[in-house]
């Protein structure tokens, strides 16, 4: 899982959101592509975040490609 945004965040956290995309993976799988969730992802995309990084991903046929990394700005009180 590597974009050129991805150099910035600590290796920690690109392994953490490793596993997450592994098991989303295996979920959407059993999801038929020509359901409405797969036709909102490939329109919408797909955001995760994991210890303070957004991960943003693009459906590409039937594959998550991830697009960008940011870090998430921290919550005003």
């Amino acid at each position: 899982m590597m974009c050129p945004t991805t150099v910035q965040v600590p290796q920690e956290i690109l392994d953490a959101a490793q596993r997450h995309v592994e098991d989303m993976a295996r979920e959407l799988g059993g999801i038929d592509r020509q359901s409405a969730f797969w036709s909102s992802l490939r329109e919408s995309g797909l955001s995760l975040e994991v210890l303070g990084w957004k991960f943003k991903f693009h459906a590409d046929g039937d594959a998550l490609v991830l697009a960008q990394v940011d870090p998430v700005p921290p919550q005003q009180a």
